[in-house]
């Protein structure tokens, strides 16, 4: 078998394959173009369906636009400052003290914060001091 016989086999095969296609395709073709017509009416109606739609819609909201604008004031009803947060720098400002920092405090400035631990307490601290010197001794070889 060469390849002229190979060739002109698989042409016959092929005219034969198409002339059956043809066939079957002339016998649907009432219904491919029944199905075609049937979705082209669809759709027309649908447009048409949209634009009758689209009209009232806007022919209404020009109507209640009309009566609800009578006794409202002209201009906008929300300002975009309403919606948007105030312009930031971007950086950050350095620590603003109310006063210069100080080197030292004074005793008339810490008088305020100090209590005497010793008041009324000493023998609690003296208890404690000497557990504390017992603890580390008990320690010492």
């Amino acid at each position: 078998m060469g390849a002229g016989t190979f060739f002109s086999a698989l042409l016959e095969k092929g005219k034969d394959l198409f002339s059956r296609l043809a066939e079957q395709a002339a016998a649907r073709r009432r219904l491919v173009l029944i199905a075609a017509a049937g979705f082209l009416v669809i759709i027309l109606l649908l447009l048409i369906l949209a634009g009758v739609t689209f009209r009232k819609v806007r022919n209404a909201g020009t109507a209640r636009n009309t009566e609800a604008s009578a006794g409202l004031p002209e201009g906008p009803a929300f300002l975009p400052e309403d919606f948007f947060l105030p312009y930031e720098p971007d950086f950050v400002p350095d620590v603003l003290l109310e006063r210069e920092p100080r080197n030292g405090w004074t005793e008339e400035d810490a008088r305020p914060f100090w209590t005497d631990p010793l008041n009324g307490n000493e023998e609690v601290w003296r208890e404690r001091i000497e557990s504390g010197v017992d603890a580390i001794l008990e320690h010492v070889p």
